[in-house]
């Protein structure tokens, strides 16, 4: 299907003919299919979360662990998605990624009415029970296309079309995706305020779902050589001149036996655990605090912009240093950010979360898109892209329901704060002993 004319490179127009390198229009459609995975991102489901608590059987617990199941099964099946990546080419996954994202979120604006028709049609099943499969897999789906596909697919394919300068494109791809990611919960909660929850998914799915789609089938490219170019547009006289390094191929099961994958895997997994929970719970997080539910969310715009700074800035050093020095960077930020929660009722304590939470952010980001490219290479990409992204989905989805937990316990988040800020010194410890991989 990769091959036939409807998805041929030179089809509705060849990027050879560009008067500029066509990575540069990747860079932007990318960043946008990013972005579009928004509502299946955890910032983008944890702005439903009181409304789910307040319209169905469920409580906070429960649909954190809806949530939870959801996303472990969508962890299980994006490890096939990213073989078919490397099977089908990017351009075609990015369009069954934003259909079936459009769909997914239909189906979730409709929940509460799913949810209506089988408790008549099943009066012997409790309401929770039906509530919590209903709600388990519309998280399934909307995890599985948007957080796991749709964004994988993009960074994949910036990787693809970019090798000394893929650094630099991240960090400007990061511009905007710290910032839309950060601000999606502030802006998708004044969203609901003045069209309702419905019909501000419907709106999503338009827009972020089939929109996405018809883009992505538009502009995106699998790789440079299949139109006939070469990566960061270089010409085949100056490739040879400069003599530049034979690109790896590592299979995803050698990279499985490097030290390497596992370190930057469970570091970028912690990230994902941490914002993931915080991010879910952060209008009970702001409670405890004494904060209203838009103060709450307030957070998120100045994690944005320092997001937007970091993620830049590592981007450029990315191209410069080995990365086992960003991603220490990175899990102490995590680190900062978690001891923010104990006393987020002080303005001391919310500046760690911002700068934190702001930092590991852009930083994440960077090691997502570059990281894989520059150890193991692109014949392989979307396989371990997958496991690393299956991975990164596993742990998001128990992040959720451990600071549930800590709620539960002690009425508080501080249990998590203090466990997840330890869990993080210890990572850089490891991540000192990686190896650099550094070819700059």
């Amino acid at each position: 299907m990769r091959s036939s004319l409807f998805f041929d490179s030179n089809f509705p127009f060849s990027p050879s003919r560009a008067p500029f390198f066509y990575g540069w229009v990747i860079l932007i459609f990318t960043t946008l299919g990013t972005v579009a995975s928004i509502p299946g991102q955890t910032m983008g489901v944890g702005v439903f979360t009181d409304y789910l608590i307040n319209n169905t059987s469920l409580n906070r617990m429960q649909i954190s662990v809806s949530y939870m199941i959801g996303t472990i099964l969508s962890s299980l099946l994006i490890l096939l998605s990213g073989s078919y990546v490397d099977r089908f080419g990017t351009r075609l996954m990015i369009s069954v990624a934003g259909i079936g994202l459009g769909i997914s979120l239909i189906l979730f604006s409709q929940s509460l009415v799913l949810i209506s028709y089988l408790e008549s049609k099943l009066p012997e099943y409790s309401s929770s029970l039906i509530s919590i499969i209903v709600m388990t897999l519309i998280f399934l789906l909307l995890r599985q296309f948007g957080q796991g596909l749709l964004a994988m697919v993009s960074r994949i394919t910036l990787s693809k079309w970019f090798d000394r300068r893929r650094g630099l494109v991240s960090g400007i791809s990061g511009i905007f995706v710290a910032f839309s990611f950060s601000g999606a919960p502030l802006f998708m909660n004044e969203i609901i305020g003045e069209y309702g929850y419905s019909k501000s998914i419907l709106i999503m799915a338009i827009l972020f779902g089939f929109g996405m789609a018809l883009l992505g089938w538009l502009f995106y490219r699998d790789n440079p050589e299949e139109c006939g170019l070469l990566m960061d547009g270089r010409k085949n006289f100056q490739t040879k001149k400069n003599s530049v390094k034979e690109e790896p191929e590592l299979s995803l099961a050698d990279a499985l036996k490097t030290y390497n994958f596992w370190i930057f895997c469970l570091g970028i997994c912690s990230g994902s655990l941490i914002l993931t929970g915080f991010t879910f719970h952060i209008s009970s997080i702001g409670a405890i605090a004494g904060l209203s539910r838009y103060d709450s969310y307030s957070f998120f715009m100045p994690i944005a912009l320092i997001s937007m700074v970091s993620h830049l800035i590592s981007g450029w050093f990315s191209d410069r240093m080995p990365l086992k020095y960003i991603l220490m960077v990175m899990l102490f930020s995590l680190s900062l950010g978690c001891l923010g929660i104990l006393n987020l009722e002080l303005i001391f304590f919310k500046f760690l979360i911002i700068i934190g939470f702001g930092v590991q952010g852009g930083i994440w980001l960077c090691l997502m898109t570059v990281t894989w490219p520059r150890f193991y290479g692109r014949k392989h990409l979307g396989s371990i892209s997958g496991a690393v992204m299956g991975a990164q989905i596993f742990f998001s989805a128990i992040g959720p329901p451990i600071f549930g937990l800590s709620e539960s316990l002690n009425g508080d988040y501080n249990l998590a704060a203090y466990v997840l800020s330890i869990m993080n010194i210890l990572l850089i410890f490891c991540a000192f002993f990686t190896k650099s991989h550094f070819k700059g």
